[in-house]
């Protein structure tokens, strides 16, 4: 069901962060009580919309206003500093250049100011609520899609493309990005409008509308070992393409290819995607791996931790680019954000998985978990079916959304994909959000702000929920 693009970031709203601030506080200063206790170890700050307690020593380990900003050395590495904790002496709301700041001063002599709106919005990954309230972490409403919910947004290739407004473009260009990475986004959108394209180009992985588009988004893509850079990949039935990669069943066309992520085997998998059919027909598929997963976990939970830890092998030789490609890694099928419980990346390509690595006595439940996996995922509730002809255009995150190939209806047929590092992809989206918060922040507090919270500041600026000014 596809759904139009905003032209304004629509996001669920999965923080406690903007609760309290949709009526301003014009007195924002007055409204913000802070408090240490008698030993100078904590620091309790009272917001409009809640109250969270923060270690004295995690505040003085994270300060980025002194000399060196953002940066680290062996007086501020935290490593390198003193076992001995250092206290608070003193903490106040003051105001600086017409903005609110918690001013801290500790038994060492030095002092920091701390944005209020920063420290709201990193509290609940850091700080303890005091109400006891379990705070929301990023991916908790990350739940994924099953098809019956699933709302596609779509953007016009020309809007991708439209240099008059700069402003604009970068709006535009963080609504995708949303849209294609944040925890409660789709992680899938399709892009209309598309232009004819020139055929010789396409074939010959040149100058092709997906390198352009995925370029303009990201400003870079994949650059390949072998091919080198911005050439883009295609599977077709040609005869000359077809009979390159005889060798690899997963680029035979008469047959069905499971939902996979590409790249699976490569030590650092792309995250982003594209996919544009150039000529003929086929019935596609996208899956959401959170949805898949969540109901792995509800339906089977001993499968669920298995799959979660137990490690295979993927590979393949690719020898259809002039020398051989041998292409390894070994890892877990699902990968979580370090520390947490939260999903980041599927590695999942069936054609490719060569042996489970998992111990002897559980090999057994983690084929039985593998199974199970696939089983939920080729669920009509869970498989989007879609039937691609020439034009049509998608771009997802490959980290969150699998994609494969019922059937092809008619030859001769191509895609042709292209993909974008992960790198890549998080250094465009911070430099966007950045960019849009440049002049309420100093950049030096943004720095070690974590995506979603970076994010989320945005919003919340935008929806002006803040109102810590004049």
């Amino acid at each position: 069901m596809p759904a139009t693009l905003d032209p304004e970031p629509v996001m669920t709203d999965n923080s406690k962060v903007t609760r309290g601030y949709s009526n301003g506080h014009n007195g924002a200063s007055e409204s913000i009580k802070v408090k240490t206790c008698t030993n100078g170890n904590k620091v309790t700050v009272t917001f409009p919309d809640g109250e969270f307690v923060y270690h004295s020593q995690w505040l003085h380990d994270t300060r980025c206003d002194g000399p060196l900003g953002a940066a680290r050395n062996v007086d501020t590495a935290i490593c390198a500093q003193p076992l001995e904790l250092v206290h608070v002496t003193s903490a106040k709301v003051t105001r600086n250049a017409g903005r609110a700041e918690l001013n801290v001063s500790w038994d060492n002599g030095q002092t920091s100011h701390f944005p209020v709106e920063w420290l709201r919005v990193i509290a609940p990954s850091v700080a303890s609520p005091t109400n006891g309230e379990k705070a929301t972490k990023p991916n908790d409403l990350n739940k994924g899609w099953q098809v019956d919910s699933l709302r596609i947004p779509e953007v016009s290739y020309h809007d991708i493309f439209d240099d008059e407004d700069h402003i604009r473009l970068n709006q535009v260009y963080l609504t995708i990005l949303d849209h294609l990475l944040h925890p409660s986004s789709p992680g899938l959108i399709k892009i209309t409008n598309m232009p004819p394209p020139n055929f010789e180009d396409e074939l010959n992985h040149v100058n092709n509308l997906n390198t352009l588009i995925l370029k303009k988004l990201f400003g870079s893509v994949f650059a390949h070992p072998t091919l080198g850079n911005d050439k883009s990949f295609n599977v077709s039935s040609r005869a000359t393409e077809a009979e390159k990669r005889k060798e690899l069943p997963n680029y035979d066309t008469d047959q069905v290819l499971l939902p996979h992520a590409d790249h699976a085997f490569y030590e650092q998998p792309i995250q982003v995607q594209g996919w544009y059919i150039l000529e003929g027909t086929s019935e596609n598929t996208f899956v959401s791996v959170p949805a898949s997963l969540e109901t792995l976990k509800q339906e089977a939970p001993e499968l669920y931790v298995s799959l979660l830890n137990t490690p295979v092998a993927l590979g393949r030789v690719s020898g259809f680019y002039g020398q051989d490609v041998y292409q390894m890694t070994v890892d877990t099928a699902v990968s979580m954000v370090p520390g947490t419980k939260d999903f980041k990346r599927i590695r999942w390509h069936p054609n490719f998985i060569a042996s489970i690595l998992g111990p002897y006595d559980g090999y057994l439940e983690a084929r039985r978990a593998q199974q199970k996996f696939l089983e939920i995922m080729r669920r009509p509730t869970h498989q989007l079916s879609l039937k691609l002809g020439p034009g049509d255009m998608f771009i997802w995150d490959n980290y969150r959304v699998l994609h494969g190939r019922e059937r092809v209806y008619d030859t001769p047929r191509t895609g042709v994909g292209q993909t974008v590092p992960e790198q890549v992809v998080h250094d465009k989206y911070r430099a966007l959000v950045i960019e849009l918060l440049r002049g309420r922040i100093n950049d030096q507090w943004l720095v070690h702000l974590p995506m979603h919270q970076l994010r989320e500041m945005l919003r919340l600026f935008q929806e002006e929920r803040y109102s810590f000014t004049n």
